[in-house]
C-alpha cells in the first residue's frame, strides 16, 4: 500500500471491499500529529488544517490511536441529528459499529486563529453506515481546537447543517 497524506488532495479516503483504507497509511498520520504537537509548522492555521485532515481519514480507518490523541478528554460532538457524544461515547460507537464511516472528503475549509485557540469551519461530503443504514449527506460544522501542552486538541464539533445528498 502506498502512504499518502495531502491535505490538498480532493480525493476522499475511502474503504475498499476488504476493508483496508487506500490511500492512508498509519505512520503518516502518526508523524504529522507528532509534527503538530512539537510545533514544526511555522504557521498554526497549517497545522490545523492538517489536523482537520487527519481526523478525516482516522475516522474512516478506525485509527483510534489517533483520534484518542486528537481528541480532548473533554470533547463534545454535537450531531446535526442533535445527539450529543462526549469522546468516549463517540469513539464507542465507532468501535462498535454502530457508525461506519466509508468516506469523508472536504469540500470546503477555513480557519481563524485567536492566540491558543482555533476555530475551524469546513464542509464535508459523507458516506456511511449508520445502525446498518446507508447514507450519504453533506455536513457543514464549526471545530473549536485549544493548544495545551504544546499540541493542538479538538475539544469541540457542532455539525451546523445536514443534508442528504441521495
Amino acid at each position: 500500500m502506498t502512504c499518502q497524506s495531502s491535505p490538498t488532495r480532493k480525493s476522499p479516503v475511502r474503504r475498499n471491499s476488504g476493508g483496508r483504507v487506500e490511500q492512508y497509511c498509519t505512520a503518516a498520520i502518526m508523524t504529522l500529529l507528532a509534527s503538530v504537537s512539537l510545533g514544526a509548522f511555522d504557521d498554526p492555521k497549517d497545522a490545523i488544517v492538517k489536523l482537520e485532515h487527519a481526523q478525516a481519514e482516522a475516522v474512516v480507518a478506525l485509527d483510534f490511536e489517533t483520534l484518542e490523541r486528537l481528541y480532548a478528554d473533554d470533547f463534545r460532538f454535537t450531531h446535526g441529528t442533535g445527539v450529543v457524544h462526549g469522546k468516549t461515547a463517540w469513539l464507542e460507537s465507532l468501535r462498535t459499529g454502530e457508525s461506519i464511516y466509508v468516506s469523508r472528503e472536504h469540500e470546503a475549509l477555513e480557519v481563524e486563529m485567536h492566540g491558543d485557540l482555533a476555530v475551524s469551519y469546513g464542509q464535508l461530503h459523507i458516506h456511511s453506515f449508520f445502525q446498518g443504514e446507508e447514507r450519504w449527506f453533506m455536513a457543514r460544522y464549526v471545530r473549536v481546537y485549544v493548544q495545551r501542552d504544546e499540541k493542538w486538541q479538538l475539544v469541540s464539533h457542532r455539525t451546523v447543517e445536514q443534508r442528504n445528498l441521495r
